[in-house]
């Protein structure tokens, strides 16, 4: 299922927030670096602690330390700043069990809240159907995939802003963000893609301009297994300070070192090198 809500200022995003933050089990943001996830997570946080909900968070970037321990980022480092096929997978594969490890453990007065990048194979589990006891929690109505589509316009915003923030950050996770280079590089990703199911033609001579309506096809066909929602964002909002600072209280879903070890140790059982690159390469092609 997917549907179509349109966001023309502050009001509208506090009136789509709303009815999530009172009742929905989970939501999970979806989408590129540069285009306000953390933003759109923080206000529903602060939303669902103020209709009394206790509010858990699972984010790539909070999740992703864990597994590069100094033994595993040894055999597995960053190139070029883009994390490891084989760290980007067991996170993934984490993720997945977390979450329903998450469910049945607590009660409908709390809620989870996700940020799910997909684009590079990140968290790309979460959206594939695969044959086991977190499918039917994930395809179904408990489990929320809302796409934030910036107009041109706004996106142009959000880029500016990122390029501040790297520079000079505010928040200390404001350090680990993509720089400007890698938003483009996934976006350009995310554009060839859009190519292939025929939602964008190709650009000549030339990389891409971010074009709205070819990115949001490309996640709509990604999340075409899941309770999803394109939310389109008309209007800058502002986040007056970092949006890192939640101002409440959440709990972070993050692996323990022994989980961390043990999910890569089972991947290298399970899987080649070769296999590892071939698939983060083809993570399109794996939903």
């Amino acid at each position: 299922m997917a549907e179509d809500v349109v966001i023309a200022n502050e009001r509208d995003l506090e009136t789509v927030l709303a009815p999530w933050a009172q009742s929905q089990r989970m939501v999970f943001f979806a989408g590129l670096p540069g285009v306000g996830k953390s933003l759109y997570i923080r206000e529903l946080a602060r939303a669902a602690v103020a209709a009394g909900r206790t509010v858990h968070l699972l984010q790539w970037d909070v999740a992703r330390p864990a597994f590069v321990s100094p033994s595993i980022e040894a055999r597995y480092p960053e190139c070029n700043g883009v994390t490891h096929p084989m760290i980007r997978k067991a996170v993934g594969h984490w993720a997945r069990g977390a979450v329903l490890r998450w469910h049945r453990a607590h009660d409908a007065t709390h809620i989870l809240i996700g940020e799910v990048p997909i684009v590079g194979s990140r968290l790309l589990d979460l959206v594939q159907v695969q044959a086991d006891d977190a499918e039917p929690l994930l395809a179904g109505p408990d489990a929320l995939f809302v796409t934030p589509v910036p107009s041109t316009a706004v996106r142009a915003v959000i880029e500016s802003a990122r390029g501040r923030t790297f520079a000079n950050p505010s928040h200390p996770r404001e350090t680990g963000d993509a720089p400007p280079d890698i938003l483009q590089m996934n976006w350009h990703d995310v554009h060839a893609r859009a190519v292939t199911i025929g939602a964008a033609a190709p650009v000549p001579g030339g990389p891409a301009p971010f074009d709205p309506h070819a990115y949001a096809a490309v996640y709509r066909h990604l999340l075409r297994h899941r309770h999803a929602l394109t939310l389109w964002v008309n209007t800058p909002l502002a986040p007056r300070k970092s949006v890192y600072e939640l101002d409440v209280a959440a709990n972070e879903l993050v692996a323990t070192a022994d989980e961390a070890a043990g999910m890569i140790a089972r991947l290298e059982r399970e899987l080649t090198a070769d296999e590892i690159e071939r698939d983060a390469a083809n993570w399109f092609d794996q939903v």
